[in-house]
């Protein structure tokens, strides 16, 4: 972690450009940028206009709390609820800067504050009994039932935020990297066949036909929950909000539970050299001690998160990649930063385990690479990206590896295939990479192993 020597009211813009870059809708800037003013305006209140990240304190955070309590807006006092926006929105900036590797207090420092709700009973967790009750509830001879039971399926099965799911086009449907449920998209599907009219709105209201906007609004979202969570007995107080999550809280509550790993899931060890048989591959679980094993409740998603952007600046300090676009694909993943946090996901959930090899000494290639002067010639450049395949090459020759130079993956080609009776293939990526290419395979390929070589002396290894 590096310390900003930059006051946190100079990040600020940054952030809020950085909410841009990721996608967040432009109503979630907003709000952002509007509660977060009001934190600058208690650092200038508070004379602390120069504080920069990693001198921000426990304290200080607790004096901002108690200036949100003593807020007033309209002569009265903020709600509890409100202030907790203006908290989130603290936390939000908090993950930023472990994001961007910047030192600063975690964002589980910022407690929210505890609210009267009607959901406290039963800890204000729905059973997935309740979920299937509201579920069945919508009149499925009717359009407007369909479509109901569609938004509902959408909210709980896919989590789409309302604005997410109001700004839901027809041809986004049809898009495989969607980001929907299966059952999800099943619902939406079969709505959409008893729909008649052109609108390209996914979902639309039936007041006006002759309307050209039909689309929903997040009003309109909220009343039709509202409606059914009352048809269902259900509490008063559940929203869309909080039926988005319902269903991984109730799957935690069945004990279907979260693990990761605190503080990186990925591990990082030195050798003297890389050479088979790889023993560090198939001990590499040993590495990681139990004690470390979490288990995140569901009151801890920030936590996850905090992890995620942890995993995401590792990888884009180890990885070296073509710009965004390179692939040319027709599907909207040319967005280096969605991969990234895609392929950080994919290590999180341990779907994929990460280790980061670095040389000892020299090399990780028993001083080969001074065989090819490799240090006289430009790193990225076309030379060194030859020289050192042939120096791998060579290497894994001398253990009689089988071995297959660009060998065809689910997606495009590796540049050298390493293959033995006794061990996972090996596919092994030198110098620059294809996000795309690298999310892709380690997706869809089950039992290699990847290693992506940035320069003589590293080695990400990951392991589907």
């Amino acid at each position: 972690m590096e310390f900003s020597q930059k006051p946190i009211i100079e990040h600020i813009p940054f952030f809020l450009d950085y909410c841009r870059k990721i996608g967040l809708s432009q109503k979630s800037q907003e709000n952002y940028k509007r509660f977060l003013k009001n934190f600058i305006n208690w650092l200038k209140l508070t004379q602390k206009e120069k504080l920069k990240p990693h001198q921000l304190t426990n304290r200080d955070i607790q004096q901002y709390k108690e200036y949100l309590s003593q807020l007033k807006y309209s002569n009265r006092p903020l709600k509890k609820t409100t202030q907790n926006y203006y908290l989130i929105a603290l936390r939000a900036l908090l993950n930023y800067f472990a994001s961007q590797n910047i030192n600063a207090p975690s964002a589980i420092s910022v407690k929210l504050l505890k609210t009267s709700t009607h959901l406290r009973k039963n800890n204000g967790i729905l059973t997935l009994k309740q979920i299937e009750k509201i579920l069945s509830l919508p009149n499925l001879n009717t359009e407007i039932g369909l479509r109901d039971r569609a938004i509902l399926e959408t909210l709980i099965f896919s989590g789409l935020k309302v604005s997410q799911l109001i700004n839901l086009n027809k041809d986004q449907i049809l898009n495989p990297n969607n980001n929907l449920s299966k059952r999800s998209l099943f619902w939406i599907k079969k709505y959409l066949r008893a729909r008649k009219d052109k609108n390209q709105a996914v979902f639309i209201n039936y007041r006006d036909s002759n309307k050209t906007n039909r689309r929903l609004t997040a009003r309109s979202i909220e009343r039709i929950v509202k409606k059914y969570s009352k048809q269902a007995n259900l509490p008063s107080s559940v929203t869309p909000e909080f039926l988005r999550k319902a269903y991984v809280l109730a799957l935690l509550r069945t004990q279907e539970k979260i693990k990761i790993i605190h503080p990186f899931v990925h591990k990082k060890v030195i050798k003297n050299n890389y050479h088979p048989p790889l023993p560090f591959i198939s001990n590499s679980q040993n590495v990681i001690s139990k004690k470390n094993n979490k288990t995140v409740s569901s009151s801890h998603w920030y936590f996850v998160e905090n992890i995620i952007n942890k995993e995401i600046a590792w990888l884009k300090n180890n990885l070296l990649t073509f710009p965004e676009g390179y692939n040319r694909t027709s599907l909207p993943l040319n967005c280096n930063e969605c991969l990234f946090r895609k392929i950080a996901i994919l290590i999180v959930s341990g779907q994929i385990k990460a280790l980061e090899i670095q040389a000892k000494n020299k090399d990780l290639w028993n001083n080969l690479t001074n065989n090819f002067q490799l240090k006289n010639i430009t790193r990225h450049g076309e030379q060194w990206h030859r020289k050192m395949i042939e120096v791998i090459y060579k290497h894994f020759n001398a253990y009689n590896y089988q071995i297959e130079i660009e060998p065809i993956l689910n997606y495009g080609r590796a540049d050298l295939g390493i293959y033995s009776n006794n061990q996972k293939p090996i596919y092994i990526e030198v110098g620059k990479i294809s996000l795309y290419k690298l999310w892709y395979n380690l997706s869809s390929m089950q039992n290699v192993i990847f290693l992506i070589i940035p320069s003589e002396n590293k080695i990400i290894e990951l392991k589907t």
